[in-house]
């Protein structure tokens, strides 16, 4: 197999016969070189059945495996021979093909595999003079596993083909599933290792799990006899869609996302007019491009979500006729209509005010989940300082009209990480359970003792001042408290002091203490 990798290769770069093969090609020509003279070491015996009888009571079983890779296909048939427990497997042939130049999937591969196998075992079942009782075949691969329980109608033409033929020459139910570890055809598939030549390899000899009962061999139960890979299409639709330029997910605030389209929208304009020798649009943006640059993210955000209405009242706004929404639409009961800057606007009944702008009358409207929707009420809710959430819904209002306004404004306030720091509370960790000295009922004080050294305490002697250090030993289950006076931090000191609490309190059953080299050097004494 490796070998017809390598001549595939060289054909797929266009080598002539008397050109010299590139580097890479030419040092796996060498590594198969030197594998030749272990060929010599390499003996399969021609008998299947050595340590079993002839006799027609021993069950037989035929076992083929196949696999696939990028590389190419393998398909390997053993003899499976049981006889009062005895168990023998024995190599019968194999079959290996590199894949086609044409590139072909995986799972495509694995299917074209097990057809490989399927011919390799009739092939050998007809040659075959012994009498095969039961045929398993066994695959890696989920997908054909899966093809081949289903109505393989439903797929592909190449599929449905290849699994109409499987299907012909074997049972569905002798189809089996095995671990990648265990294909023996794995083998002859991938060289990334030195392949194993040896008469006791699994190449020879099958897998473990062939020498053992039934009851060991694997097993994968499918949840559904379907897959998607390969899936025929039924259904045939057209939508109309459009590819933004600039993308709202990979902003976080609404007005970087302004002042972006802005420089887009003049910088296109710029291209138009240098074609048209007229003067360019140069410095600071003014308020007519943001204006501009907002609508053209508003109506982007209207086109993602409401694309059918858009076209429907478009298309009556320019035949001067009356259209509504369907009543399947959830615009159905806000009126909507186009206005000049083609954006879809609620129709408002405070028409007559003079006193609002047109903004108020007939608000811009916008989807609930939509990043840009998102921005805008990130932008306001920002703008009073992630507080007065009322006012905040009441200026969005104002101005937009988001359907399911306060969820949209709930979500927000849920992935802003300033409020998330504002709001987040200590979460204490849980209480270790007590050891055993806390509670050691019945039993008398300082049975359990914990020791510890707490100053240094300067004290007067005659007219020097020295030091001293208190030693704590207290009684882990009542608590009770004993101290002691140590001269130094000495280990002689520390064993005097634990002395006389000794011969005061009893002798303790522990002390605990920490790692103090005191403590560690009386320990040690």
């Amino acid at each position: 197999m490796f070998l017809k990798i390598i001549l595939q290769e060289v054909w797929r770069l266009g080598v002539q016969w008397d050109e010299a093969i590139p580097e890479k090609q030419f040092e796996s020509w060498m590594y198969w070189v030197e594998l030749l003279p272990t060929l010599e070491n390499v003996r399969v015996r021609r008998c299947y059945r050595q340590e079993t009888s002839i006799s027609n009571s021993n069950v037989i079983q035929m076992h083929t495996f196949v696999d696939a890779s990028e590389n190419g296909m393998a398909a390997v048939v053993f003899l499976r021979c049981e006889e009062n427990g005895r168990i023998e497997c024995t190599l019968v042939g194999a079959k290996t093909r590199v894949s086609p130049l044409k590139y072909m999937s995986i799972p495509r591969l694995e299917l074209q595999a097990a057809v490989i196998g399927t011919r390799l075992a009739d092939s050998i079942m007809e040659n075959l003079t012994i009498k095969i009782s039961e045929r398993f075949f066994w695959s890696d691969s989920r997908n054909v596993l899966c093809w081949l329980n289903s109505d393989h109608r439903r797929y592909s033409p190449f599929v449905a083909a290849r699994v109409g033929e499987i299907l012909e020459s074997t049972d569905v139910n002798a189809w089996k599933w095995v671990p990648t570890r265990s294909n023996v055809a794995d083998d002859g598939t991938k060289w990334v290792r030195q392949p194993d030549l040896t008469p006791n390899s699994r190449w020879y000899r099958g897998p473990d799990f062939l020498r053992q009962s039934r009851n060991n061999w694997p097993v994968m139960l499918l949840k559904n006899n379907s897959t998607n890979e390969e899936l025929r299409p039924n259904v045939l639709f057209h939508q109309q869609t459009t590819n933004p330029v600039i993308q709202a997910t990979k902003f976080s605030r609404w007005q970087r996302l302004v002042n972006v389209t802005a420089y887009v929208v003049r910088f296109v304009s710029n291209v138009k007019l240098r074609q048209s020798k007229l003067p360019l649009s140069v410095g600071p943006l003014t308020s007519l491009e943001l204006r501009r640059a907002e609508e053209q993210n508003l109506r982007q955000a209207q086109s993602d979500k409401y694309m059918d209405e858009l076209l429907l009242l478009t298309k009556a706004k320019s035949t001067r006729t009356i259209a509504s929404v369907p009543k399947s639409s959830s615009l159905y009961k806000l009126s909507p209509f186009v206005d000049n800057s083609d954006m879809l606007r609620m129709k408002g009944r405070a028409n007559a005010c003079e006193f609002l702008s047109y903004e108020t009358k007939n608000p811009v409207i916008l989807p609930t989940d939509h990043p840009i929707t998102n921005l805008i009420v990130a932008s306001y809710h920002d703008r009073f300082h992630h507080r007065n959430h009322a006012t905040v819904i009441n200026e969005i209002r104002q101005k937009y009209h988001i359907i399911r306004l306060r969820a949209t404004l709930s979500k927000v306030r849920k992935n802003c990480q300033r409020c998330k720091n504002r709001d987040a509370v200590p979460h204490p960790p849980e209480m270790a359970e007590l050891p055993f000295a806390r509670l050691a009922a019945f039993t008398r004080p300082f049975t359990h003792v914990g020791v510890d050294y707490f100053g240094p305490i300067e004290i007067n002697i005659g007219r020097r001042v020295e030091k001293r250090w208190g030693v704590l030993l207290t009684c882990l289950t009542v608590r009770a408290v004993h101290i002691e006076v140590a001269a130094s931090l000495s280990t002689s000191s520390c064993i005097i002091a634990l002395r006389n609490f000794v011969l005061r309190r009893g002798t303790p059953r522990a002390f605990y203490s920490d790692r103090g080299t005191n403590f560690v050097g009386a320990r040690r004494t």
